[in-house]
């Protein structure tokens, strides 16, 4: 990025200001982007005018607030900078066509997902059931129908399926489609099951299905039997609770299902708990839906969305409480906190989703399938590739967009919530003259619980920005005006699509039948991606290093060999007898060795990594260590970079090598290791950095994410970041060009930080710092200017960082009273080690 100079003039896109966990946020709306600031950063935002040049915004800026021009250009300078990277800003006008729909941005080309109603036949006959399933309903397509009906969606690209019902279980062939599909074609399935039949046969097949496979989302209507099973049957609570803890205790990752009712509203919260204690890892509500038995009955099926809220609400307290996630809320952060600039325009029925109903008819989506105004072709009458190309019915879904959708228009949220639910909007349209409403006129209207999505995204963005708020380092001095949260600083795309789904500037929300359960995909990845590093050596895995022979001549061969970094923090870290060490992301555990002998008997050098596979050969190894060095100094800990599991101020130096890029919150990291030191204890960082953004493409391929590469933030941003994180005096001690990915260059980069965390004891008592060169002038991070030669008053804490390193010896510090005469000026640092 070109540097910021007092000539530079900063435009913003039209802005529209929101709260957000008590601070401004400003919301670009037709990104969309946004980003939550403090307030004195939104008094300097608002000076981004595309006219007033950043000297004059500085002049101001001190003047209002009584700071020396050093310190005023630091805090401006550092805000734009930050709101650049966060595309508030650009030095050129944001200039964007009007959107012309979703169509206009490119047609799905197949299929990523694909519903199958397996029967309409079911061992229950719920009230609100959409599809009035029931004993004696339709059994379903014939298994060779269903064989070739998912063989034709696989090869369209379909990767995820869902079967639904009736019941699907009730189909004795059921256990043999889900092996084929799991094992078979290697694709991803959710069942959705009232799971009350899981005993004898279907309780011996459950335990071969491949538990990365196959999901499970488990229907429960209440707490209780009194609540639940008036509206799902006698008898329906227990074995539905029973079979969600089978499911559970199998290993299977499931989600509990609710369609939310007046009778339950005030039991949503109690079902988390519920939730939790049967073994689910997430709950899933549901908004009923206009028609089948709901409507036939319409008996406390819809209540107020204002209720739905406030209960809603209260669940999500709950879920946070339990630590288990709610489903709706998730959906709505990914979109919120995902890449700026991604639009998101209705649902993905239709558009690259169908489903296949029990007689053979496909629909635009589950919730739809019976509508017979909806019908889309018939299948195996028609190929599922000439029913997606040719249906009428499916090019009015596909053309359905949210730019003609008049009720959301005007709302600045649009593009994050998609503009509602299709499916909803499709079943609750009404016509203004008396008739039935048309298929476009059923497409265009308004999802009758919208409101609901704005509430989660105001959820969601109080959430991160107090989350980030409380992260805040307010002790190390460096204090200019923040962004406290920009979209889409914590996402991470690692394998959750193709590079060129990435890519797309418009993608489709999901339907709220069901959610997805990736949360966790990409931790998954790389631990997978390393365990395979660890079971079979990867010499050209991240940079090539060399040893000196001395500090690796006790390592066993197997670890080295195991070495995947990009530096030798350690060397760079100058670990000294007796000191507490930490490396974070240790894998095998070389640089733990390393230390190890650094270290001595008296000291401890502690490795942390999230891959079981890589620390079980460190374990193994340490023993061999301890015997060639005579003592153990070395321990490993499973744990994740986020949360590493260290006192905090108890290490001396913490180092990482090439890891902090694989986080899907580098500044967690960051401020992990500034917690974990002690006061004047040093961060020694070998990393990878881009010089420019890395494109979704590219960040999109785990091979790539795991070599250490594409997750790497710029070099701008990764300095801004450990300066954020409280440390200072920071250092580019080594810096190396690694290698180029489609015209990206990255390089390897070993930076250096200190620790100092100031206190409420620090008072002016007349000390003085002169600075002695060799620059004119220096600043630093807390915006004090120091000319060569001249005595500045200084607080007891600069003061004391002045004296320790890195700043030892450039300057003298005078005592009260003492002489500017730098012959006799203290210079020296903590160990008496004078200028």
């Amino acid at each position: 990025m070109t540097p910021i100079t007092e000539k530079t003039t900063f435009h913003t896109p039209p802005l529209v200001r929101y709260e957000a966990a008590g601070l401004p946020l400003f919301l670009d709306p037709e990104s969309p982007n946004w980003a939550a600031v403090e307030p004195r950063a939104a008094d300097l935002l608002g000076r981004a005018d595309g006219i007033t040049p950043v000297g004059r915004i500085v002049a101001d800026y001190a003047t209002a607030r009584g700071f020396q021009a050093g310190k005023a250009w630091l805090h401006v300078h550092d805000f734009f900078r930050e709101a650049r990277r966060a595309g508030l800003v650009s030095e050129e006008p944001f200039r964007r066509p009007p959107y012309a729909g979703r169509l206009a941005h490119g047609e799905p080309q197949g299929l990523s997902e694909f519903w199958i109603h397996t029967n309409n036949s079911c061992n229950l006959a719920c009230r609100h059931c959409l599809v009035s399933s029931g004993p004696g309903g339709l059994p379903g397509q014939p298994t060779e129908v269903l064989r070739r009906a998912i063989g034709e969606a696989h090869d369209l690209g379909a990767r995820r399926f869902y079967f639904t019902g009736g019941e699907p279980f009730l189909r004795r062939d059921l256990p043999d489609l889900i092996r084929w599909i799991t094992d078979g074609l290697r694709s991803e399935l959710i069942v959705l099951t009232n799971a009350t039949l899981m005993t004898g046969r279907l309780r011996e097949a459950l335990a071969g299905f491949s538990r990365a496979g196959v999901k499970f989302q488990v229907s429960l209507d209440g707490t209780r039997p009194e609540t639940n099973d008036p509206i799902r049957g006698a008898g329906s609570f227990r074995k539905s609770l029973d079979g969600l803890r089978l499911l559970a205790d199998l290993g299977f990752e499931v989600a509990l299902t609710t369609v939310v009712t007046k009778q339950n509203l005030t039991e949503l919260p109690e079902l988390t708990v519920l939730a939790k204690t049967h073994g689910a890892r997430s709950q899933h509500l549901m908004w009923s839906h206009r028609r089948g038995r709901a409507l036939a009955s319409d008996n406390g099926f819809f209540p107020e969305t204002e209720r739905i809220v406030r209960h809603l609400l209260q669940t999500a307290e709950a879920t946070g409480r339990e630590g288990i996630a709610l489903d709706n809320l998730e959906a709505v952060r990914r979109r919120v906190d995902g890449r700026p600039g991604l639009k998101y325009d209705l649902g993905n029925a239709g558009w690259d989703s169908i489903c296949l109903y029990a007689d053979g008819t496909v629909y635009p989506s589950a919730a739809l399938a019976g509508e017979s105004a909806l019908a889309a072709g018939r299948f195996p009458n028609e190929p599922l590739k000439r029913i997606l190309r040719a249906s009428p019915v499916l090019r009015a879904f596909r053309e359905a967009t949210i730019a003609r959708r008049e009720s959301v228009a005007g709302d600045p949220l649009r593009f994050l919530t998609g503009g509602g639910d299709i499916e909803h909007a499709c079943l609750f349209a009404t016509s203004g003259n008396g008739h039935s409403p048309g298929l476009a006129e059923r497409l265009a209207a308004p999802d009758p619980y919208y409101e609901i999505q704005k509430v989660l995204v105001q959820r969601v963005w109080d959430q991160l920005v107090s989350e980030a708020a409380a992260r805040i380092n307010r002790r190390s001095g460096y204090d200019p005006p923040r962004v406290v949260r920009a979209m889409g600083e914590t996402s991470i795309a690692c394998g959750a699509a193709d590079g060129t789904l990435a890519e797309r500037e418009v993608l489709t929300i999901h339907s709220n039948c069901v959610l997805s359960f990736d949360v966790d995909a990409p931790r998954a990845l790389v631990r997978q991606f390393y365990g395979r590093a660890a079971e079979v050596p990867q010499p050209d895995l991240c940079c090539p290093t060399t040893f000196n022979p001395a500090d690796i001549d006790h390592i066993p061969k197997n670890v080295i060999d195991r070495f995947y970094g990009c530096g030798s923090p350690v060397t760079a870290a100058a670990v000294k007898p007796g000191e507490v060490f930490v490396d974070l992301g240790c894998g095998a555990g070389i640089d733990v060795f390393i230390a190890a002998k650094k270290v001595g008997r008296e000291g401890k050098a502690i490795g942390v990594d999230m891959t079981g596979r890589m620390l079980d050969i460190a374990r193994a190894s340490a023993p061999v260590v301890a015997g060639r060095l005579g003592y153990d100094a070395a321990e490993f800990r499973e744990g994740f970079l986020e949360s590493p599991p260290v006192a905090s101020r108890s290490a001396d130096v913490v180092t990482s090598n090439c890891v902090v890029n694989l986080s899907p919150d580098k500044g967690k990291v960051f401020a992990e290791i500034w917690r974990m030191l002690k006061d004047g204890g040093r961060a020694v960082i070998a990393d990878i950095v881009s010089d420019r953004e890395v494109p979704p493409s590219l960040k999109t391929n785990p091979e790539l994410w795991g070599e250490c590469t594409v997750g790497a933030l710029t070099e701008e941003g990764f300095l801004a970041a450990l300066e954020k994180a409280g440390f200072f005096g920071i250092e580019i001690l080594k810096k190396a060009y690694w290698k180029s990915i489609d015209g990206y260059p990255f390089y390897s980069v070993t930076v250096r930080g200190w620790k100092f965390e100031k206190t409420a004891g620090c008072k002016f008592i007349g000390q003085r710092a002169v600075y002695l060169g060799p620059q004119k002038a220096v600043i630093d991070e807390e915006g004090h200017t120091f000319p060569r030669g001249v005595p500045i008053e200084v607080c007891s804490d600069t003061a004391f960082k002045l004296r320790t390193p890195p700043y030892a010896g450039r300057f003298a510090v005078l005592e009260p009273g003492e002489s500017a005469d730098l012959q006799t000026a203290s210079c020296c640092g903590p160990e008496e080690s004078c200028c």
